[in-house]
Order: C-alpha cells, then structure tokens, then sequence
C-alpha cells in the first residue's frame, strides 16, 4: 500500500491561468480560491493482492472517491472488496472545503490521481462513487484530464448512495449540515477554531443567504464545477460503458424516488448497460455493512462483466 503525499503543488493562479483557453471556472460562486494544499492531494494505491503481474495487468485498476466525512479506513473496506477479487485500487477522499465552498477547484486536488491512472495505461478502470461527494470527485478528475489536453473515461462506473438531488436549503437542514462540515473539518485535520470559522461561514454563505434567496423565489446559490450540479452532470454524462448502481429505499438523503425517476431513465439511454441494484433497507453509504454477502458477489459479477467487455 502506498500513501501518495507530494511536496509541491501548482498553485491556484498557474490554473486560472490555463482555465483562461479551457471552459472551467476557477473563481466561482463566491469569489474567491483557497490554496489547494499537499495534503489535499493524498491518495492511496495499493496493488491487487494476486502476486501475479498477469492477473493484475488483467483486472481492472478501480478508482474508489470516498463520501463528505469518511476516514481512510472507512473507504478501504471498500477498497478491500476489489483488491480480493484481484483488482488494483486508487483511493481517494475530498476535503470537506471543496465540497461546500470550493467545488470549482476540485480538480486541482484530484490532479495527482490522475497522474496515477496514467501509470497503468494497461489495465482497464472503474470508477466507484461513494455518496454525491464520489461524484463531484468524478467530475473534478475529468477536468483535471482536459487540462492536461487530455480525456478521462473509465471503463465501467459504480454509482454508491449518490445521485441525489440539488440541494435544497432549509434552516433546520443547514443547521444540521453545518455541524457535519464541522465534523468533517475535524477529521481532515483543522484546528478547533479553523472549524468553527469555516463552518460559521459556510453557515453563513450556504445557509442563511440562501434561506432569504429561496424568500425572494430564487433558485440556491452552491458551488459547482462549470455553473453544473454534480448529480446533473452525472445524470446527463454519455458514457457508453456497463455501470451499476447501489440506493436503497430507505436512503434518507438520496431519496430512492428521485433515483427512479429522474436518474435511472437518464443513465439507461445514456450508459451502454445499467445494472441496478435496490435495497429495501440500508442507510446511506451502509449497503456493504448491511448487505455484505450481496454487494460483494454484485461488485464482483460487474468487475467481470467490465473486464470481459468488448
């Protein structure tokens, strides 16, 4: 297992520079950037568990992009499920901050897992996205290909808990939101008072601005990627390849309604196959600890299907 932590990075103005001939915004939504730190960038590759250099050039190489708030050791359970069915993996989590304040440069922190796959040109990719945040990782990771004049596109994608619709602000549910920011802050290593400042400003920004934007009839202000909510992008992305994706009906922030009928029809027409897999009884990003005999031999039959695919 090798923990990637690089000692430079570009900086935010070297990209706006480059952004100016591209179609991405760097200075977006609220005007400002943030400096996308080493740190920002760590990702994880571990080799397949075979020692066979044949059957991991074989298998495809996964891209695992974790959910707002998850630990490393949380996202490599999931890791783990492919790396015993013989895959390499790539694993990776968004800082919170790019979440909520910061989209428009996401790419710039998931640049180095790009460089990464670029390593292993031979092996086909999957890519699996853990919660709506695994799926605004996915978007920034195609931008970061395009500025390099470059096109990412995986072979086969996992849709995880994700999918949901654009948010919508209530009081109570900002509240709510903005003491899991704080948390999620935490655990990506801020200080006390750095958490609480971010999330009062977010709080702030997100929250009650946009309760007195939603007054006044008019649509949130959030941070995106190209002026486009990651679950829109995702819903109208042309990929042509097999895909699977895991909800649950008892999902209460990807509400299993919204997934049936304005994203399943939409990923249908547009993925070369779509396997759907619907759980009575599962929370949010828990399908593998409530269903583990299932979501493994599923993960495991798509893996195959994605590596026999012509």
């Amino acid at each position: 297992k090798i923990s990637h932590l690089p000692g430079k990075t570009s900086s935010s103005l070297n990209h706006q520079q480059r952004c100016l001939a591209s179609t991405h915004k760097v200075v977006g939504t609220f005007g400002e950037t943030t400096k996308v730190l080493p740190e920002d960038r760590k990702y994880t590759y571990t080799p397949a568990l075979s020692k066979s250099p044949t059957n991991e050039h074989k298998k495809p190489l996964v891209i695992l992009f974790g959910w707002a708030g998850a630990s490393t050791k949380n996202l490599s359970k999931y890791g783990q499920v492919y790396r015993d069915h013989g895959c390499s993996t790539i694993e990776f989590i968004l800082p919170t901050r790019f979440i909520f304040r910061h989209t428009e440069q996401a790419f710039e922190a998931v640049d180095d897992v790009f460089t990464e796959i670029q390593k292993h040109k031979e092996n086909k990719t999957i890519v699996h996205c853990l919660s709506d945040t695994g799926v605004l990782t996915f978007q920034g990771l195609t931008i970061a290909a395009e500025m390099k004049d470059q096109e990412f596109k995986p072979d086969g994608i996992v849709w995880d808990s994700c999918l949901g619709p654009r948010p919508n602000v209530t009081l109570p549910r900002m509240v709510i939101l903005t003491a899991i920011n704080w948390l999620s802050r935490m655990r990506d290593g801020m200080s006390l008072s750095q958490a609480v400042r971010s999330s009062a400003t977010d709080f702030r920004d997100l929250g009650w601005k946009n309760f007195i934007r939603r007054l006044q009839g008019l649509e949130t202000k959030i941070s995106c990627m190209n002026d486009v909510w990651a679950g829109f992008w995702a819903r109208d992305l042309k990929t042509n390849v097999p895909e699977l994706i895991f909800y649950s009906q008892s999902d209460i922030y990807v509400p299993y309604k919204h997934i049936e009928t304005e994203m399943l029809p939409n990923r249908q027409k547009n993925a070369k196959s779509l396997e759907i897999c619907k759980f009575d009884k599962s929370k949010h990003v828990a399908h593998l600890l409530t269903h583990k005999k299932i979501y493994i031999k599923t993960i495991q039959n798509f893996v195959d299907s994605v590596q026999n695919d012509k």
